[in-house]
């Protein structure tokens, strides 16, 4: 931001209300049109228009939005310190940016510390469910090492629950009774009561297809449930049934959901593709709840689920989602999008272009790679060397002589997101990127770029930040059908959270597909892990 425009910056006045309406209209004008109109709009604004308190907190909001993420949160603690009725307001933005950037601990303490405001500091209430999903997201080690400094008793009771929830009922119930100071402010989630006051499931029913070309895939998602079963339920006097249904021997998805009825299933988890959860979809009312393993179109205008219809799928917008927010998190505004012209790649366009927009990054140039062989000339073209490198050409004809050199890519952008639909086109696409002068330029990618196998070609990858599910992540890896393994585990989890699932909208299992949370619509988000290659391997980062 302008330094002359920062040694102008107003002192907060004590008591002063913020105009909640300017800083949301030129926050929007700074996302639909550009930050230089914004900032326009703001030097128009005088201490008697806006006051004090809001010109900070538009000039906070401002530098977030362009990158200066320091100077952000500056201008924040400054109008925390001087106005106490702007204390709701800074500490949410701080939140915000926190969690975009992947700091859950700090977003978490920030939201505790929220709590602990009198009452007339604070516009909202604090989410008890919100402050779990933070704290889930956080490392076990990160939360014992807060637990052993922390002195505030609320506090440390709202990381003791979340150690032993990750351990089990059984642990948190045995926390429940031998807790000296349960959470008061803000209280402990409700959902944990749906968890622990459920009924036992007896019977679980997978559908899934035993025959034919999706054979493999159905046996590796039985395989991940039944290995989960055991997991979860180590005393088999509490452990319920398992069956498993092929749905090739059924005329229909129907049928064989109503055999799994028949049989006394409490929960059915499957069908495994879109066609045949689409058929069972209308079926309302559901006589058992069911966790289908794929997600069908869309439904016009459906907000809402169908009483017990859950989908749990491997779906790839969650995925272009979360790199959006983690490039923006990592302070990059301005950006360079590639993509496959397929269905799942431009699927993965789609759902990364709204939410980079959402968030008021900026794309200085988008690539669909229509022909593989045309990439190498379409990303000169795009990357702004194509004609550096068509000059350096000429001088080698005209000379008969070879130029050491290379041409001069552009340089106004800060990241690249690299949406290959495969591992085969991720290794042909990122040696391009590097020879057109972008090597220091950080590169996103999704899962798609990983098939499970230690392959020297990996380090055609080396330094690309990409997603993936926990299962597929050292120590163990799980190879090729490592995802489809994790899937049937996880939807015996969420089984197992089915009635806490339903109570609330944030994230409550961290499981080997990510972390999971039930939408309104039914639908379960997901949130991965984050790693590179180093080498011919996967590594995790932190």
């Amino acid at each position: 931001m302008d330094t002359d425009r920062d040694e102008r910056v107003p002192e907060p006045v004590e008591g002063e209300q913020l105009r909640l309406d300017t800083i949301a209209r030129l926050s929007t004008l700074a996302k639909t049109e550009s930050l230089l109109v914004a900032q326009y709009e703001r030097d128009q604004l005088s201490l008697s228009d806006a006051g004090a308190s809001t010109l900070i907190a538009l000039d906070s909001r401002l530098a977030w939005l362009s990158g200066d993420v320091l100077l952000a949160d500056q201008l924040l603690r400054k109008l925390k310190n001087g106005n106490t009725a702007a204390i709701d307001f800074a500490l949410e933005e701080q939140i915000a940016q926190a969690a975009l950037s992947g700091k859950w601990l700090r977003a978490a303490t920030l939201l505790f510390e929220k709590s602990q405001a009198p009452a007339e500091q604070r516009n909202t209430s604090v989410n008890s469910d919100r402050l779990f999903g933070y704290l889930i997201q956080v490392t076990a080690a990160a939360l014992s090492a807060e637990l052993k400094q922390s002195r505030e008793p609320d506090w440390r009771a709202w990381l003791e629950m979340q150690l032993a929830y990750r351990k089990g009922p059984h642990a948190l119930r045995a926390w429940q009774s031998g807790a000296r100071n349960r959470p008061q402010t803000p209280a402990a989630p409700s959902h944990l009561l749906a968890w622990l006051d459920a009924p036992p499931i007896e019977q679980i029913t997978l559908i899934l297809p035993l025959d034919g070309s999706l054979r493999t895939a159905g046996e590796a998602v039985a395989s991940g449930a039944i290995s989960q079963l055991y997991q979860s339920y180590p005393d088999p006097a509490n452990r319920p049934r398992l069956t498993v249904l092929n749905l090739g021997h059924y005329a229909s998805p129907r049928a064989a959901y109503s055999a799994a009825v028949n049989s006394g299933a409490n929960i059915v988890l499957g069908p495994l593709t879109k066609s045949d959860v689409a058929s069972l979809q209308q079926i309302d009312p559901l006589p058992v709840p069911v966790i289908a393993l794929n997600q069908p179109e869309p439904q016009i205008n459906q907000t809402i689920a169908n009483a017990g219809w859950t989908t749990f799928s491997l779906a790839p917008e969650d995925e272009a989602r979360q790199i959006a927010d983690k490039g923006f998190g990592d302070q990059c505004r301005n950006a360079i999008v590639m993509a496959s012209p397929n269905d799942r790649g431009l699927r993965l366009l789609k759902a990364f272009e709204a939410q980079w927009a959402h968030h008021g990054g900026t794309l200085r140039g988008k690539l669909v790679v229509e022909q593989q062989t045309d990439a190498n000339k379409a990303m000169g073209e795009l990357l702004g060397s194509g004609s550096s490198d068509q000059r350096i050409q000429s001088v080698e004809q005209a000379f008969d002589i070879p130029v050491d050199g290379r041409g001069r890519g552009r340089s106004d952008f800060e990241c690249i997101f690299m949406l290959a639909p495969d591992p085969v086109t991720a290794r042909s696409w990122r040696p391009l990127l590097v020879f057109h002068m972008i090597g220091e330029v950080p590169v996103y990618a999704t899962s798609a770029i990983n098939d499970g196998v230690i392959n020297t070609r990996n380090r055609d990858l080396n330094g690309v930040v990409f997603l993936e599910t926990p299962a597929m992540l050292p120590p163990s890896p799980a190879g090729r059908l490592g995802r489809l393994r994790a899937l049937g585990r996880d939807a015996l989890v969420m089984a197992q959270h089915w009635q806490q699932a339903l109570t609330t909208e944030n994230w409550i299992i961290k499981g080997q597909t990510g972390l999971l949370r039930r939408r309104a619509d039914g639908s379960i988000a997901r949130a991965l892990d984050l790693a590179t290659f180093d080498g011919a391997e996967v590594r995790a980062l932190q």
